[in-house]
């Protein structure tokens, strides 16, 4: 493979089975595809393989099977389609947490980390906001990585002026990030209530200026309406032909360790005490 841009699309598509053909013709047009809300349980993953014949997935599940008696909100769940030429390329990002899926693409500029999360919603209750920020810090400790290029992708459930807003700025300012689909569109909508009453701009791109460098032809898909929200397009400038990074840097696995610099001092003392 030989391309000069990758081709990404973050997609909401609230429930896979319900906007197969949408997604499958996503498919058609992008490299990778990066899905919110499949609605999948555990057992169910292996759909995801299936969506389309020149792409391979990887995602998580919001509920539990693990026990007799399922556990969790089956309205969730990650998922990152893409394109089986690029498998040599890619690695999976290890995570626990079903509302953050990822991989790490191997470029002729180096390592870009593309994170697709599904931040909690608000309900105007204190768990709603702890959901919130604990995603966050989850986020916090995946993206104190080594790449060279950052992006976290999707749905944020949050709008300018809405309640977890300040938040969302905080950890954007906080590692450094840039919201670029705000800089780059004006009064988008990515969100619009089945009855057509709602609309919001909740789902964002947030980037390292490197990687916001790389950023080109960012747009709002209007014609895909099988779910709630519009998918979000935008193209990056890199060539995944990458043997001569390939052969400078070996492939090795992708590691993530927490990023202890963001922790208080009563935290290190609990999690030392805890430890011995």
């Amino acid at each position: 493979m030989d391309k000069h841009s990758l081709s990404v699309c973050s997609y909401n598509c609230r429930s896979i089975k319900n906007s197969l053909t949408a997604v499958a013709s996503l498919c058609d047009s992008y490299d990778i595809v990066l899905l919110q809300e499949h609605w999948l349980l555990t057992s169910e993953l292996d759909m995801l393989q299936s969506v389309h014949s020149d792409f391979y997935a990887y995602g998580l599940s919001a509920v539990d099977c693990s026990a007799d008696v399922v556990v969790g909100r089956p309205y969730g769940g990650t998922a990152v389609l893409y394109r089986k030429e690029l498998a040599g390329v890619i690695q999976h990002v290890a995570s626990d947490e079903s509302r953050i899926t990822g991989i790490q693409i191997l470029t002729d500029i180096g390592p870009i980390l593309i994170i697709n999360v599904y931040m909690p919603t608000n309900y105007g209750d204190d768990n709603s906001l702890e959901l919130y920020v604990d995603c966050l810090s989850k986020l916090h400790a995946i993206v104190d990585s080594e790449a060279a290029h950052i992006l976290i992708v999707g749905d944020f459930n949050c709008s300018p002026g809405s309640r977890f807003f300040n938040d969302f700025i905080d950890f954007a300012n906080d590692n450094n990030f840039i919201v670029s689909d705000l800089h780059r569109l004006t009064d988008a909508v990515t969100y619009v209530s089945d009855d057509g009453k709602r609309m919001t701009w909740i789902d964002h791109v947030l980037c390292t200026a490197s990687a916001n460098n790389l950023i080109s032809h960012m747009s709002i898909l209007e014609d895909v309406i099988c779910s709630d929200h519009r998918p979000l397009y935008f193209s990056l400038e890199c060539s995944v032909a990458a043997n001569d990074y390939l052969n400078k840097h070996p492939v090795q696995s992708v590691r993530w360790s927490p990023n202890w610099h963001q922790c208080d001092d009563l935290t290190l003392f609990l999690l030392c005490t805890t430890c011995r």
